[in-house]
């Protein structure tokens, strides 16, 4: 049985009302008091019963975070900053993922509604096109910051990375390497990361005044098989890429493998360059040069400014729309 605050006070022959103010630390119970209690609480190894508290101040001190894919090493290391900082407030954590898919997502918000957590750090999945769930947080005064991927017309809180800016410097890299015929492995179309990594590439394209070729750029879904895609890319060795850049790093170490089944080799007939600086840049051979952007420090600030929300703090314009600089780690699959 776990030990409660009756327990507490009859150990110690006093009242378990002044038990409870005495853990909350309440100005009318004396600094010995409150020494006893804690020193008797730690002894009987209680642990508070937060359900029970936020029954009675209506506040559940948790925070929701809601992302595509718990698994991804950049949505993982994210959670891992979030919950620095939720747990510094003396909150904790309920995770969920949408597993990319709009209902899941839609469902698990309405769970998160449910606990009543009072906010949500949230990623939106690659098939969300229609938002009233987010109107229901709105109407229920819920607050909620975007992270990484955000629902447009919504004036809110935003954590981003700058994805344009670090698929232009993936391309620079590139074509800096000698590369001419630089093709891009992009993410669903209507993603909004998506897009703005295909702009960057054509962007550095356009500025290094190398031709932008339809055939060599394709828009792919997430949980497919792509390898037919890469297939007809390089199938024709006279005509192929000698250069791709990927939305991912799970797409980038797909097309490794696959042009290694085709003949291939990496990084001397194809250069390869991945985004998200996962662990699998280390794993895969050759070693994938990859996009990074610090997903711990952006969660970081995703909880940061939500904390501000709660607490109905000022939070600057500037500050409101946070954008993570990206740079290129280079390795052996583009060197």
């Amino acid at each position: 049985m776990p030990i409660t605050i009756k327990d507490i006070a009859n150990s110690l022959e006093i009242s378990p009302s002044t038990v409870s103010r005495a853990l909350n630390d309440h100005p009318n119970i004396s600094d010995e008091t409150k020494a006893l209690v804690a020193a008797k609480a730690k002894e009987m190894k209680y642990q508070a019963n937060f359900i029970a508290a936020g029954l009675r101040t209506r506040k559940s001190n948790s925070i929701g975070i809601l992302v595509p894919h718990i698994t991804s090493s950049f949505f993982s290391a994210a959670i891992n900053g979030i919950q620095k900082v939720v747990s510094e407030h003396g909150y904790f954590t309920i995770i969920c993922q949408s597993n990319e898919n709009y209902h899941d997502e839609v469902d698990q918000v309405r769970s998160l509604l449910s606990c009543k957590v009072e906010g949500i750090v949230l990623s939106i999945s690659s098939e969300t096109r229609i938002y009233e769930h987010l109107e229901t947080l709105q109407a229920y005064d819920t607050p909620f910051v975007f992270f990484d991927r955000v629902a447009p017309g919504f004036d809110t809180p935003t954590v981003e990375a700058n994805d344009f800016t670090g698929a232009y410097q993936a391309v620079e890299h590139l074509i800096k390497r000698g590369r001419k015929r630089i093709a891009h492995l992009g993410g669903p179309d209507e993603l909004g990361i998506s897009r703005r990594r295909y702009e960057g590439y054509l962007e550095a394209l356009r500025t290094f005044d190398y031709e932008v070729n339809p055939d060599f750029s394709v828009f792919t879904e997430p949980d497919n098989s792509h390898e037919h895609i890469i297939e007809e890319m390089f199938g024709d060795k006279s005509k192929m890429p000698d250069a791709l850049f990927t939305f991912s790093d799970e797409l980038a170490v797909e097309a490794i493998l696959k042009l290694k089944k085709m003949g291939l080799n990496v990084p001397r007939d194809v250069s390869v360059v991945g985004f998200g600086n996962s662990n699998l840049c280390e794993i895969v051979e050759p070693h994938l040069t990859s996009v990074t952007h610090e997903p711990a420090v952006m969660g970081e600030a995703a909880a940061d400014l939500l904390f501000k929300v709660i607490q109905n703090r000022h939070i600057p314009p500037h500050q409101k729309n946070r954008k993570f600089d990206s740079r290129v780690i280079i390795r052996d699959s583009s060197r």
